[in-house]
């Protein structure tokens, strides 16, 4: 599907042109792209917040926008604002109100949610008090308070410092793994990288690469690299013979770089005689980075 805007100067539309994605229930699925790409304009079509202009997409079987999957659907945005004279348990008591539910379950609810983005000791605490971090843990919590069967994520570690970030991410998972689906969107790579299971990248309005991350970050020049320590200057001469290619780590560590994994072990075997240690045998792969800048022809934003 599309959802066009404008066209440019030259006749070019400008918009999302190209839409094509499939998610699959229970997984985190990450939507990446520099600035401008259509990142935005794809959460908005499946929030139902504005329509293709040509073409048609599906959330949980019914068509995009309708009221039937909403109740079903949680959105925790980027830079989120909320009520300012709002504590923590009135802001999700509110937003819980919009899908009518009360009584002593949902208070459980709302003590729940703020635990699991480490808010309830902070819950009297107004919302014109919050710091950005805190501002983006309130947001997921209201983002899951309907109980959702699946969460769009806009930046969601946005403004939070390492640990808290850390924490989110556990929080995600947990989610993932209550058979929740998570429709994620971020510029943090290294974020993503270890977090989805699949992603799909966007570029100029149109989806160039897509997959589950062991498919993207696969090599097709695999190799295997071998971590070694204790080398002798007649042992580092030895591996310098057997590998394509050998790069100091640390100062009594050194990483051998081999065309596959038989010839990697076979060293690693050769050079056991003579006391070096093998520490890691893995193999190469790229990174998100990696394949991120060269489907998208430059440097992520």
């Amino acid at each position: 599907m599309a959802k066009i805007y404008t066209h440019d100067l030259e006749g070019n539309p400008v918009g999302l042109i190209d839409l094509s994605l499939e998610v699959e229930e229970g997984q985190i699925f990450g939507l990446v792209g520099p600035n401008g790409s259509g990142k935005t304009t794809t959460l908005k079509l499946f929030l139902g917040l504005i329509f293709p202009t040509s073409g048609s997409g599906e959330v949980f079987g019914y068509p995009l926008g309708s009221p039937v999957y909403k109740e079903r659907i949680g959105f925790v945005p980027e830079g989120p604002y909320f009520y300012d004279h709002l504590n923590a348990v009135e802001l999700l008591r509110f937003y819980g109100s919009l899908f009518g539910l009360t009584g002593p379950s949902f208070q459980d609810r709302i003590e729940h949610l703020l635990r699991l983005v480490g808010m309830w000791d902070r819950r009297d605490r107004k919302v014109a008090d919050y710091s950005r971090g805190m501002l983006q843990r309130i947001a997921l919590a209201q983002g899951l308070i309907n109980d959702p069967d699946i969460v769009f994520m806009d930046e969601p570690t946005a403004g939070l410092d390492p640990i808290g970030a850390i924490q989110i991410r556990e929080v995600i998972r947990q989610i993932r793994n209550e058979g929740k689906t998570v429709f994620l969107c971020s510029h943090l790579l290294k974020e993503m990288e270890p977090l989805c299971d699949t992603v799909a990248i966007l570029n100029h309005g149109v989806v160039c690469r897509t997959g589950t991350m062991r498919e993207l970050l696969a090599d097709e020049d695999s190799c295997y690299l071998a971590t070694f320590r204790g080398l002798s200057e007649s042992s580092l001469q030895q591996l310098q013979s057997l590998a394509v290619s050998v790069e100091q780590q640390q100062e009594d560590t050194y990483i051998g770089n081999f065309r596959d994994q038989n010839s990697a072990v076979a060293a690693a075997q050769a050079l056991a005689t003579g006391g070096v240690e093998l520490l890691e045998l893995h193999p190469h792969q790229l990174s998100l980075e990696e394949v991120f800048i060269e489907a998208v022809g430059g440097i992520p934003q």
